[in-house]
């Protein structure tokens, strides 16, 4: 006797196990992720997620022991063109020895590939570990007490039992963590130990290396264009202009002034332009209003401007808000480690130029307003006309010579022809 059991196609236990091992066996199921690595990293690289430094949202970072920390940045593509990215292996020897075969090997290798639907993919870029480091270590707040000398097992002892990704980046990566703690603490060996001590100048001084070594490698030109050049241009307070005011006007010939004008239009069109005249007429209006005169920027205000920006995307990037506030305020002081007088006083002298430059703009709209609504109106009234004459000129231009004569007529005294042709009144019979 034979057992009936259920399907194993409707068993969900079965159907899950099948679901599992198809996408295992066909990659291109499964929504992967792209991510470009460094070369040559360690073995016992680790994927980390940390908290970033200036929103302290978790984000996934690469750490290896020794190329140090890297932050992935997404690049993605532009939604309204669809497009894929086609990962397959390739072996440049054999493409280079065998020059007749590329074209078999290249379908080999490509059939061997993995296509993904989305062309999305990730960038391992270098960060430093202090940036990871300050928000632990400095307060939000200035304290008028003075840290103490500790260990650094002592200073993170309390985030390493609530972060474990934070916990494995201290024990793996200890010289890493040594060398940026040396760039933003003080530093004393105490009993064969080093200690250390958050300090706020180092951290300053430590910034101030970022921002010249990035401004010596050179700013994107987007960046130079848009915050350097444009934030130093001095505005135009007003500009020579000279308008040349061209007036047409025609004028038509009549009818009885010229009737051999318009017998010669009826045999030949290419002649119209001789049933009338053109009259140009030029009015030359020049407006000018003195102006402060654009000196060139100095080089010193130039590399204070790049040197300002650059330290505004540090600051904004990768520190907290309350830090990076506490911090550029430091900046802007007098007794800073980058003196930026000389530019703070170029840029309130631009902001002053482009109030003024705005208030005379303001007033030359208003009273330009009225004269460019009559400009207007009677740039209207003169189509208008135009139009209208141009339409009269075409319709006597469709006339026959025979209709023009019969208008020379004297009528007056006659009957019209619809008069021979109207209803007689109806009569009543007696």
């Amino acid at each position: 006797m034979v057992v009936a059991t259920r399907s194993s196609s409707n068993s969900p236990v079965k159907k899950r196990s099948a679901d599992t091992t198809e996408a295992t066996t066909n990659p291109q199921r499964q929504d992967l992720k792209h991510f470009i690595l460094p070369k040559d990293i360690s073995s016992e690289a680790r994927f980390l997620l940390l908290q970033n430094p200036c929103d302290g949202n978790t984000q996934r970072f690469l750490f290896c022991p020794e190329k140090g920390l890297f932050h992935f940045s997404g690049i993605s593509a532009p939604t309204a063109d669809p497009r894929s990215l086609l990962f397959a292996p390739c072996d440049p020897e054999t493409l280079q020895t065998n020059p007749t075969e590329d074209e078999s090997q290249s379908e080999r290798l490509l059939s061997k590939g993995y296509i993904s639907k989305g062309a999305d993919f990730y960038v391992a870029a270098p960060f430093d570990v202090a940036f990871i480091l300050i928000p632990l270590i400095l307060p939000a707040k200035p304290t008028a007490a003075k840290a103490l000398f500790q260990p650094i097992d002592d200073l993170f002892e309390q985030r390493k039992q609530d972060d474990k990704e934070l916990r494995y980046l201290l024990e793996r990566g200890r010289p890493v963590v040594e060398n940026a703690m040396s760039r933003i603490c003080d530093t004393l060996e105490a009993g064969g130990e080093q200690m250390y001590r958050p300090s706020e100048e180092k951290a300053l001084r430590m910034i101030v290396q970022k921002v010249k070594n990035a401004v010596n490698r050179g700013l994107p030109a987007s960046v130079l264009e848009k915050f350097v050049k444009r934030a130093l241009e001095a505005p135009i307070l007003s500009v020579k202009r000279e308008e040349t005011v061209t007036t047409t006007q025609t004028v038509p010939l009549s009818v009885e002034e010229d009737d051999s004008a318009l017998d010669s239009l009826d045999s030949q069109s290419s002649a119209a332009s001789t049933a009338h005249s053109t009259i140009f007429s030029e009015a030359s209006t020049t407006s000018s209003i003195s102006t402060a005169v654009d000196e060139p920027t100095s080089k010193e205000l130039f590399e204070l401007q790049k040197q300002w920006v650059t330290l505004d995307f540090i600051l904004a990037s990768y520190l907290p808000e309350a830090i990076a506030d506490r911090l550029k305020a430091r900046f802007e002081s007098g007794d800073s480690l980058i003196n930026f007088a000389a530019l703070k006083d170029h840029l309130r002298n631009l902001d002053g130029l482009k109030a003024e430059a705005l208030a005379s703009r303001s007033m030359s709209d208003f009273s330009r307003k009225r004269g460019l609504e009559d400009d207007e109106a009677l740039e209207l009234r003169v189509e208008k006309k135009r139009k209208q004459e141009e339409e009269e000129r075409k319709r006597k231009l469709g006339e026959s010579r025979g209709v023009r004569e019969l208008k020379k007529v004297n009528v007056s005294g006659m009957k019209k022809m619809s008069d021979f042709f109207a209803k007689k009144p109806a009569t009543t019979v007696p």
